[in-house]
């Protein structure tokens, strides 16, 4: 601390001679940061809020996993929404997403002001892994502003990991607004781009997991990424991405070293131990008993996108990622969502989803506006 403190003094006598305004441009950008070398994505937009959180309310919530066995009275996920604002109505559009085929199962949530619901995944998609997301829409079935949702759920896997996750909450930025009906008369967009809602992650981080190389004196851990690339149409589903996830593994002596596994839909469930990162030398030589870990990754391969309401697409060559972790050492159990280094940013992302009347809805007159990745 002494020594960044001796750094940033010295910067600041130096200013002294120059002009103030080129000053305080630099300590803003010492500040902030720009970019963190080696990740792709805008480190500065993450540091300063413009993206998705589980810190707020939001007008679409991710929960990054769920589970559910109708075998196994202990394997289940329990959902919790709720609507804050104490006088408005709304309705919520609901969409299951199967880790392994990136089907589509959707349901419509009614929540009166200051209401909540739990749900279990047994009861609304059994037998099924994956992600949910629920949108806030209008009594025509399209996304509106309604920054006023919160949500997390608790999960019990057929691992034997147990842990609670916040919902990943996702806020409208243009103002209160609906998003207009597509071209095609049965769709609407949803642009995260910062201008119409929130960015979504794009570096996504493991910040510490224990070597999983057991000892004496050191129990055994498992450690387990559930991780995803939002899927881009809940209309049809279908998964239509296939991908590398591109790893940074961080030994606590500060040596890296880096790794790869495939993505499709959603990282396989034979994946998912952090050991199965292919890493050169192998991540428990690397991470050996008592030790600990930190991974930075981010996702490469082609997808194709609404860019705005016409059915004009764009084809990206990385995109955004999201997902959870959870951990077993010993007679400890847990997981959190995964941290975000940088946002996608460039050029944003979409999701579309059906227009469909619900039998409920908000008594709310919602004006429309758009929005659009294309480039003008």
């Amino acid at each position: 601390m002494r020594t960044s403190h001796r750094r940033i003094q010295s910067f600041h006598f130096s200013c002294i001679a120059l002009s103030v305004l080129i000053c305080l441009a630099a300590l803003s950008d010492q500040a902030y940061g720009q970019n963190i070398p080696g990740l792709p994505g805008s480190a500065n937009d993450a540091a300063q809020g413009l993206g998705i959180s589980e810190n707020k309310l939001g007008s679409v919530l991710f929960f990054n996993y769920y589970t559910s066995d109708a075998l196994s009275s202990q394997v289940n996920t329990r959902f919790n929404i709720t609507n804050v604002h104490p006088t408005q109505d709304i309705v919520i559009h609901v969409f299951f997403v199967d880790s392994v085929t990136c089907g589509i199962a959707d349901a419509f949530m009614c929540l009166t002001g200051n209401q909540t619901t739990t749900f279990l995944a047994s009861d609304l998609d059994p037998n099924v892994t994956g992600y949910l997301v629920a949108v806030a829409v209008d009594s025509e079935g399209r996304p509106v502003s309604f920054n006023f949702l919160a949500g997390d759920e608790l999960v019990v896997t057929s691992t034997a990991h147990r842990f609670g996750l916040a919902a990943m909450a996702v806020a409208r930025r243009d103002g209160n607004f609906a998003s207009p009906v597509n071209s095609d008369g049965v769709t609407s967009t949803m642009f995260f781009n910062g201008a119409q809602y929130d960015y979504l992650p794009y570096t996504m981080v493991l910040d510490s997991f224990p070597s999983q190389v057991g000892a004496v004196g050191a129990p055994l851990a498992d450690t387990r990424i559930y991780v995803y690339s939002p899927v881009q149409n809940l209309v049809t589903g279908g998964n239509s991405f296939a991908g590398t996830l591109f790893f940074l593994m961080h030994d606590d002596a500060e040596r890296t070293y880096s790794g790869q596994l495939p993505l499709n839909c959603y990282l396989a469930s034979d994946k998912q131990r952090i050991t199965s990162v292919r890493t050169s030398p192998p991540l428990n030589i690397i991470v050996p008993t008592g030790r600990t870990g930190w991974a930075a990754f981010f996702a490469n391969g082609a997808k194709t996108i609404d860019c705005d309401t016409s059915g004009a697409t764009i084809t990206l060559s990385t995109v955004p990622l999201m997902g959870a972790t959870a951990t077993r050492v010993g007679s400890f159990t847990g997981g959190h969502n995964l941290r975000y280094a940088t946002t996608y940013n460039a050029p944003g992302y979409s999701i579309k989803i059906p227009v469909i009347p619900p039998s409920c809805g908000s008594s709310v007159e919602y004006p429309t506006r758009g929005s659009s990745l294309c480039e003008k």
